[in-house]
């Protein structure tokens, strides 16, 4: 196999962006990983290292002829932190997460935001959350921000949002992102869940999964316009999120809806709106979305499923529920083999992906060229 003898930004983004998603990989595997020859991983390791934005840990047992134990390489967790935020129509929810994805703390706060405000206020949130998440002396990566709607994330444009009465595009990085010091990126809330999975999920290596995102509002316009009930999915395929021709992928309408409207459901209004605290409202809610799921699970034969909001918290086994319909809708004799969990992120998901999201931008350099105004503290490779 032919060694690449690659140096500058893209290698060392690559070097990054591995060792992330394999910590405590070794010089070695990572010059398999990638192709590379020794030296080169040497020179750009040594490089991050002098950066402080990877460590080596010596781990495990020496060798049976003795010598020093095997070096294993790490983003330093102490090297920086991310934002990640949920904007919803009257509240919002922030988490600052390290280089490994553990959540250093979280802030909550009441709002009311719609689309004559969103700006300002997006712009308000942001500096409170930074302050109270962001201690002085801490370094701050950047901040990634999701919301219900229609989201052009490579453009980072807010095109259209049903629950933040957004009717026309708004440039997020001109009236927003251009006032922070940091690069700052949003995203459609479900999209941030899955961009939360691939980011932080140590346990396997997602290739192809569906994340689907219930979230309940509790403000009278929400209520009033389509019960309450937010569905939204987010569509990982070959490990990157689907966004479809438009940017408009992942957006849920049951089948059984006739005619348009805000509905996301056939079922009235009043049935929508009492999920909470009735069992056969919940009971008929939750199964059109399981038998809709069913059928576009199927299609797309994905190998994991995750459910994650505020639907974790009812008292449902919605994963039971899903698995059933699954089944039914299946046609052929063999077993439909599909893992479905619960995210286990239950409120923060959307701004712990929101997070990830962000992350991901910054370890493969794509925010230099995608929509942002402002360099981030990984951009030393580019200039190096």
């Amino acid at each position: 196999m032919t060694r690449e003898t690659g140096t500058g930004m893209g290698t060392a983004f690559r070097i990054i962006k591995t060792i992330w998603h394999h910590p405590r990989i070794s010089r070695v595997k990572l010059a398999e990983r990638l192709g590379l020859d020794k030296s080169t991983i040497t020179n750009q390791v040594s490089r991050l290292i002098e950066y402080g934005i990877i460590e080596e840990i010596d781990e495990g047992e020496a060798s049976t002829r003795g010598g020093r134990k095997p070096i294993h390489l790490v983003l330093d967790r102490n090297y920086g932190r991310v934002i990640g935020i949920e904007i919803q129509v009257n509240a919002f929810i922030a988490v600052a997460v390290d280089l490994s994805g553990e959540v250093l703390a979280e802030h909550r706060g009441s709002v009311y935001i719609d689309g004559a405000q969103f700006a300002g206020k997006s712009c308000e949130i942001i500096s409170d959350c930074v302050a109270k998440l962001c201690p002085s002396g801490e370094r701050l990566l950047g901040v990634g921000v999701g919301m219900g709607g229609l989201i052009d994330s490579k453009r980072n444009v807010v095109n259209y949002s049903v629950p933040l009465a957004i009717a026309s595009p708004i440039d997020f990085g001109v009236t927003v992102a251009a006032k922070l010091d940091v690069p700052c990126f949003v995203e459609n809330d479900a999209n941030c869940c899955a961009w939360g999975e691939l980011a932080f999920n140590r346990r396997e290596e997602l290739k192809d999964f569906l994340f689907a995102l219930v979230e309940f509002r509790t403000d009278p316009v929400s209520i009033g316009e389509y019960g309450g009930m937010g569905v939204g999915f987010g569509i990982v395929l070959g490990g990157k999120v689907f966004t479809g021709a438009h940017g408009n992928a992942g957006e849920f309408r049951s089948v059984l809806c006739d005619g348009s409207g805000n509905l996301q459901f056939s079922l009235p209004k009043e049935t929508i709106r009492s999920v909470e605290r009735d069992s056969i409202a919940l009971s008929a809610v939750t199964d059109e979305l399981a038998r809709n799921m069913a059928m576009f699970l199927n299609v797309m034969d994905f190998e994991h499923v995750f459910i994650g909001g505020d639907i974790e918290r009812l008292d449902s086994d919605f994963c039971a529920q899903l698995r059933r319909r699954l089944e039914e809708n299946w046609m052929y004799p063999v077993p439909r083999l599909a893992d479905i969990r619960y995210s286990s992120l239950g409120g923060r998901a959307v701004a712990y992906g929101a997070a990830g999201m962000l992350l991901d931008r910054l370890l493969t350099g794509r925010h230099l060229s995608e929509g942002s105004s402002r360099r981030s503290d990984f951009d030393i490779l580019a200039l190096s």
